[in-house]
């Protein structure tokens, strides 16, 4: 593959890293120079060189340069799933879609369990999400006990927390209701893990699932989510594939 990336940070080089195989030739676009082993680009002229587009930057790159890469008719893939709580945004991008030849995937980050949702989307009651990370991957200090620092839907969530909460938009994109799913976020000092529970309530079936994901170099971000992109990506070369 010739694979442009936005962004050439943490995520990059783990996705770049586990695809390194697969990888005929790559390039990536950031506002600051990094370690990717790609080539640097300063604005998107070789767009039209690259197979796909990967998102690996934020949820306003996304917003910033996402209709654009629609125009390009490239394939994306945006890991900051974020953006589309944006409901202008998130038109704006579909009617563009619509019309385009790209085609978009949201890989499931990290969390799993998402063939379940989607395929019951029908039938979900309500879901529920808790996340619980350190208090440093939301920026805060002495905390000493766990505490709920956020409790609403997933539009407030990736307002006041955009890049923790990328999951709770990537799941409310599956159910296909943002009201549908209650977030819960927890600051708790006393683990080492980025712990996601999802319990889904249906005409069907009620199920849990519960992530311990490590944090990747990253605090913000578990190992997973990256994992999740690469795995998305590599599914390009295969003919075989089993779930999602």
């Amino acid at each position: 593959m010739k694979i442009l990336f936005i962004g050439g940070g943490n995520i990059a080089n783990i996705v770049h890293n586990e695809l390194k195989d697969h990888i005929e030739k790559c390039w990536y676009y950031d506002v600051l120079q990094t370690n990717l082993p790609c080539e640097r680009m300063n604005d998107f002229t070789i767009l039209n060189e690259a197979d796909v587009v990967v998102e690996c930057a934020s949820v306003e790159a996304v917003k910033q340069y996402g209709v654009d890469i629609l125009k390009s008719g490239k394939d994306f893939y945006i890991i900051s799933s974020g953006a589309f709580s944006d409901e202008d945004f998130f038109d704006k991008f579909m009617i563009e879609l619509k019309n385009s030849n790209s085609t978009v995937y949201v890989p499931s980050g990290a969390i799993g369990g998402l063939d379940i949702v989607y395929s019951i989307r029908n039938f979900i009651e309500k879901v529920e999400l808790i996340t619980r990370k350190l208090p440093k991957a939301f920026g805060l200090e002495n905390v000493l006990q766990e505490q709920i620092i956020f409790t609403g839907n997933a539009r407030e969530a990736i307002t006041k927390f955009p890049q923790n909460t990328n999951v709770s938009v990537t799941l409310s994109l599956a159910v296909g209701d943002f009201n549908k799913v209650n977030v819960r976020i927890v600051a708790d000092p006393n683990v080492d893990q980025n712990i996601h529970e999802i319990n889904i309530y249906s005409s069907v079936g009620d199920y849990k699932i519960i992530h311990k994901n490590k944090p990747s170099p990253n605090p913000k971000t578990s190992y997973l989510a990256p994992l999740s992109l690469a795995a998305a990506l590599k599914k390009r070369t295969e003919k075989f594939r089993i779930g999602g």
